[in-house]
């Protein structure tokens, strides 16, 4: 009967380090050696597949004045651009060429997305085009009879008396 639970005790044994070295061999076959004992997963990283997860920290130099050259300067080397002028609506191109508030001077860590959603202000719906790796911005509807009202120096009154 001894015999038997020790027969037992190796056989479970031997099927546990087979189950781990067949793992260990999948393991090993999804993942590339880059030291001795450090390998790495042989698969793009998530903001190498989506570039808008790309994590930034940023400051901006003091050269860097109006929203649309903090957004340039942001996007550079980052697989985006900025749309042309010409596809920009008014109160977009209105937004870009706003100064560069001095608390958006330096943020992060954060997403592309969220770097460019930061500097556009949450009045604007940001635009993506996939394809040509363009960025563009375009006014919510509910700030829209806002911006109209701006522009045609009807200020209304947000205050009660």
């Amino acid at each position: 009967m001894k015999k038997h639970m020790q027969l037992k005790c190796y056989a479970l044994s031997a099927i546990l380090l087979l189950s781990a070295s067949c793992e260990a061999a999948v393991n090993v076959a999804n993942n590339i050696n880059v030291g001795r004992y450090l390998s790495v997963p042989e698969k793009p990283k998530n903001d190498q597949i989506n570039l808008l997860n790309q994590q930034i920290q940023i400051k901006f130099p003091q050269n860097i004045l109006t929203i649309k050259q903090a957004i340039q300067f942001l996007l550079r080397f980052r697989g985006y651009h900025l749309c042309a002028n010409d596809q920009l609506d008014e109160a977009t191109t209105q937004m870009l060429n706003q100064l560069l508030p001095e608390v958006d001077r330096e943020f992060g860590p954060m997403t592309l997305k969220q770097g460019l959603q930061t500097l556009s202000g949450n009045m604007f719906y940001l635009l993506v085009d996939p394809v040509n790796r363009l960025i563009g911005f375009k006014l919510k509807p509910a700030y829209s009879k806002i911006y109209q009202n701006v522009t045609t120096n009807n200020f209304t009154n947000q205050e009660e008396d």
